[in-house]
């Protein structure tokens, strides 16, 4: 069952990963979906491991533990056919009940090496993760709030259940964008909007910019570039 497809096309998914996600940031600014304070990762989660691309899946959610064992603690089969109950790409998002005093990284090149081959593109968490190396080796980003390293007892307790994680609610197959800034959940129904809104974007901020790099620059060239880019739809956000 893993190619269960999602309701983007893989054209505009391929175009969403070209954008990065400060972009993506100000493109859902201009259609004035919600608060400008909201939809991103706290900057404790961050990309841990090296990346210079963006990463797009739909979320695989999770709820995991490390402290103590536990009698209820789910099946691996559990999480494989979670897993595959989303459509790819798939971002792994988990929330660690530990949290923020984690101590066990359900992380490492094990679980990398099955979610990559179950088509998950990274991982994201408020928890931690280990094995870096490896998961550079393997093409696999993390995004989480530290580094760990030992398991602990980590286990899981839950999959495809709304997750609070880094100060978002992500829902299970929630469309995310993540790179090296961090992490940011796209509204579906604005997905399509974003690629043309991200290209407007940088023809508005392309007028300042030339302004600002010109040998000529002065107080007057650039509050003239700053009216010429809003005369094509550039808001004043700073």
């Amino acid at each position: 069952m893993g190619a269960t497809t999602g309701s983007l096309s893989e054209d505009l998914l391929a175009q969403l990963r070209t954008i990065d996600t400060p972009t993506i940031a100000n493109a859902l600014e201009l259609m004035n979906i919600r608060p400008r304070t909201e939809g991103f990762m706290r900057p404790e989660i961050r990309s841990i491991s090296p990346v210079t691309s963006t990463y797009v899946g739909y979320a695989v959610t999770g709820v995991i533990s490390a402290r103590h064992r536990s009698p209820g603690a789910l099946e691996r089969r559990d999480y494989y056919e979670a897993i595959e109950a989303i459509p790819t790409p798939r971002i792994v998002v988990l929330h660690d009940l530990d949290y923020p005093q984690t101590v066990g990284s359900y992380w490492g090149e094990i679980q990398g090496n099955i979610a990559l081959g179950l088509g998950c593109v990274g991982a994201v968490t408020d928890g931690g993760v280990r094995d870096l190396k490896e998961a550079e080796a393997m093409g696999f980003p993390f995004w989480a709030k530290e580094v760990l390293v030992s398991h602990g007892y980590v286990h899981a307790v839950a999959y495809n259940v709304p997750v609070d994680v880094g100060g978002v609610y992500i829902q299970p197959s929630d469309l995310i964008a993540a790179d090296l800034h961090g992490v940011i959940q796209i509204p579906l129904d604005a997905a399509k909007r974003l690629p043309a809104a991200a290209a407007a974007l940088a023809e508005q901020e392309a007028i300042v910019i030339a302004a600002a790099q010109a040998d000529d620059v002065s107080v007057e060239s650039l509050a003239n570039a700053w009216v010429e880019s809003m005369k094509k739809g550039a808001q004043s956000s700073y």
